[in-house]
């Protein structure tokens, strides 16, 4: 019989090991539930993270920025990763840093700059995990792009300011278009801030190269070398060449990024040549440097090997820019630099700058922008809809496929396009003017009355480059009171409220007819022409080129316009089809040039408002003065402005503010809308090439009637309406400046008969009048009345619009 004893330490033991096993499982369930809320927590906080807010650099608030380090890493998954050097490692280039303008040595000496001089910015909002996120990524390009911080966080004054990139429509390029960020500050109080972007100009100016270890255009191995040479030493893909094109491929499944090679990028034209073939001294200026408008926009190509070409029409490369740094060529002292078969005089000797000794930086001791994503272009909304139950992978092959057939291998070539007529703009919901002097909120509104007119006036397409998230972030949109639609007492509801974008506008129209373009970069100085320090509408030039590079192979013909500017078919013609097929067969012509004045809204379209915001427009102000005035809400805007100061047809003098429909196949370049460099020219000033002039090479700056005219008769074929917003405030003075010999211009418009002459000497004297002696100030379109509000009406009644 057991002890009492033993028995009772049996039983104790007994509980204390019931005792430990129930600790041990209440750990373990405790360990448990702390992973999976690590696990939890963990994808909160990347969830969180991948919001656009917390994309920050270490040292800045700023959204679409990124986080910096030193030195270089590699990890899963890929991200987009920029690279800057510091400003300093090009002081040795030159016998004075510190002079206003440093003398380069001769021959140039090379930097001394390793990987650990570097600091890197990464951006977690672009990163490659999956076939997935590549693909919706690229949808957003421009919207995820850094754009915002290069210039305040990011500085780097070689590294090209990107505001787009893309697969090009035959898939053998990559279109790279970027701003010169040098323009942003300029004028007598930025010496400092010039001088320091000056390498902004050396990315325009092509250098020659010459490989020492490689003499194939594509080097697998990552063995090649360069150094700068003479055009004669130059290989024959490094004559005029500015960025090394460096690809890499994505393996999803293997979670693996491997370096496949890499190319020399290709200017669409020779900046240089373009420059001195316009009588430009250097492309270095001084001063407000405003002058050179074909300097705004940098694009360059990156041709990709052929072995990676399937790569990249699957979202599966990407692409390494690597500028090759030089001083930036002051061409007053040193000379231009382009090859023979430009003509013109090569008076920059490149062996005296360069020596024969100059060799490359090695690729990961360079400054560079690494990780651009190498997207296809999103198929036409017709094209997708042909394959509704494919997977998205398998849309991009097919659809890529089927247009290559419609465009032909050749980009631009004659093959018959999708559309006849587009239409680009850059626009938001809310926007203050040049100077920042007036805030305007009608832009839903416009967008929607300009769509629904041009779709009915012939054309096909229209791309919308939606600004709103710029000035989200200026003006804190979101449920913001906008005291510009005036009765600010009333209670905040969603009438009262500014929505985020434009989308609700697009989406009143079919997706074969518009497409809306996240486009939120700011603009970088909104200040006036004449201003000391003058604007540059960065944001606007950038989307303008991107319109026209990304979907000019799609159509015959192109305009780039703003949503106030309407162009109207006038006399027996009431499609733009019309009058462009009439141009094709009976002249060939390319451009069609249009004067543009701005129109007056008519009084009687007007009524009074209030705006609190606006010293002239309060209810205080009210009672003793004129009331303010504003667009009657049941009118359009066309309407309401159809009623021009400058009566047709408008002097030449108005040229300088044209707007134009062209043939995008031979344009290389634009600047707000003007075209300023194209192909269509061979024997004037637009020429590329000696062969072009057939012989007869003379520097000139004419253009060439054959290619190009403007429409003179605006009664009979097409004229320009510029409808630009008369804000409230502006219609105050009426009572003292519409009356006959005012001292300044009466901004509301009083119309002149018809048939009473113009005079444009006289007009600026408020001298205008009836027979019975009254003042007037413009004159209305009678087919714009009768002919093309009625239509626009209709239009508008079809998107919802009463």
């Amino acid at each position: 019989m057991p002890h009492p004893i033993d028995h009772h330490h049996r039983r104790h033991a007994r509980g204390i090991n019931a005792r430990i096993r129930c600790l041990l499982l209440a750990g373990i369930s405790l360990s448990i539930a702390s992973f999976l809320l690590l696990i939890y927590w963990h994808d909160q906080l990347e969830a969180i993270s991948a919001h656009s807010f917390f994309q920050l650099d270490a040292s800045s608030s700023s959204s679409r920025g990124g986080n910096h380090e030193k030195g270089d890493t590699k990890e899963w998954p890929p991200t987009l990763t920029i690279y800057t050097e510091p400003s300093s490692s090009h002081d040795v280039w030159y016998e004075d840093p510190a002079a206003q303008i440093p003398k380069p040595k001769r021959p140039l000496p090379r930097r001394n700059v390793r990987s650990r001089d570097l600091t890197k910015y990464s951006f977690p909002q672009m990163n490659y995990s999956s076939f997935q996120t590549t693909y919706s990524l690229c949808k957003r390009v421009p919207s995820l792009l850094p754009i915002d911080p290069f210039g305040t966080e990011i500085r780097d004054p070689y590294l090209p300011w990107i505001h787009d990139v893309f697969l090009s429509h035959d898939g053998t390029r990559v279109h790279v278009l970027a701003q010169n960020r040098r323009r942003c500050h300029t004028g007598k109080n930025h010496p400092a801030e010039m001088k320091y972007w000056e390498g902004q100009l050396a990315l325009f100016q092509p250098v020659a190269l010459k490989r020492l270890t490689n003499t194939t255009d594509y080097n697998k191995e990552d063995t090649v070398e360069y150094r700068l040479s003479t055009h004669e030493e130059a290989d024959s893909d490094a004559l005029e060449t500015r960025f090394r094109c460096r690809y890499k491929v994505i393996d999803y499944e293997q979670r693996t990024v491997t370096y496949q090679g890499e190319t020399l990028s290709v200017y669409p034209f020779n900046y240089e040549f373009v420059n001195w073939r316009k009588k430009k001294r250097t492309m270095l200026e001084d001063g407000k440097e405003q002058s050179m408008f074909w300097l705004s926009p940098l694009m360059f190509q990156c041709p990709i090997p052929e072995p990676l070409l399937h790569h990249a029409t699957m979202n599966r490369l990407l692409l390494n820019v690597i500028p090759i740094r030089t001083p930036p060529r002051r061409n007053d002292r040193d000379g231009f630099f382009f090859h023979k078969g430009h003509g013109g005089p090569m008076t920059f000797n490149a062996s005296e700058a360069y020596g024969d000794e100059y060799v490359l930086e090695n690729a990961k001791d360079s400054g560079r922008w690494e990780n651009l994503p190498v997207c296809a272009l999103e198929p036409l909304p017709e094209i997708a809809e042909s394959y509704p139950s494919k997977k998205s992978e398998h849309i991009l092959q097919s659809a890529l496929s089927v247009e290559k057939s419609v465009l032909g291998n050749n980009h631009m070539s004659n093959t018959k396009k999708h559309h006849r007529l587009v239409a680009c703009t850059w626009t938001s919901a809310i926007h203050q003017r040049r100077g920042n002097e007036r805030r305007i909120s009608d832009g839903k509104s416009r967008l929607r009355e300009w769509i629904a007119f041009h779709l009915d006036a012939g054309f096909d397409h229209m791309y919308i480059f939606d600004n709103t998230g710029a000035n989200s972030t200026i003006f804190r949109l979101k449920n913001e009171l906008d005291p510009d639609f005036g009765n600010v007492s009333g209670p905040l509801t969603d009438a009262y409220r500014i929505k985020d974008d434009l989308s609700s506008v697009t989406d009143l129209f079919p997706a074969s007819k518009v497409t809306r373009i996240d486009w939120p970069a700011t603009i970088c100085n909104n200040n006036r022409p004449a201003h000391d320090d003058p604007g540059e509408r960065s944001s606007q030039y950038a989307a303008e080129a991107a319109c026209r590079v990304r979907y000019g192979p799609y159509t015959d013909w192109m305009a780039s316009m703003d949503p106030d500017e309407y162009f109207i078919p006038m006399g027996n013609y009431s499609s733009w089809k019309e009058i462009l097929d009439k141009v094709d067969r009976e002249e060939g012509r390319k451009v069609l040039k249009f004067r543009s004045t701005r129109a007056r809204p008519l009084l009687s379209a007007l009524e009074p408002t209030f705006d609190e915001g606006a010293k002239e427009c309060t209810h205080e102000m009210a009672k003793s003065h004129n009331q303010c005035l504003t667009k009657k809400e049941e009118n359009t805007y066309l309407e309401t402005y159809n009623c021009e100061y400058i009566k047709s047809p408008k002097p030449d003098r108005f040229a300088r503010a044209m707007k134009q429909i062209y043939r995008p196949g031979k344009s290389i370049t634009l600047f707000y809308h003007i075209l300023f460099i194209t192909q269509l020219s061979r024997q004037t000033d637009l020429a590329t090439e000696k062969q072009h002039t057939k012989g007869v090479f003379v520097q000139d700056i004419t253009t060439n009637d054959k290619t190009e005219r403007f429409v003179d008769d605006e009664q009979n074929e097409g004229v320009l309406i510029h409808a630009k917003t008369t804000v409230p405030a502006e219609t105050f003075s009426r009572e003292t400046m519409c009356k006959p010999n005012a001292p300044s211009h009466c901004l509301v418009g009083i119309p002149c008969p018809d048939d009473l002459p113009f005079s444009d000497a006289l007009h600026t004297k408020n001298v205008f009048h009836n027979k019975k002696g009254e003042f007037c100030n413009c004159w209305m379109n009678r087919k714009v009345e009768k002919f093309w509000v009625p239509r626009l009406r209709n239009a508008l009644r079809l998107t919802g619009y009463s």
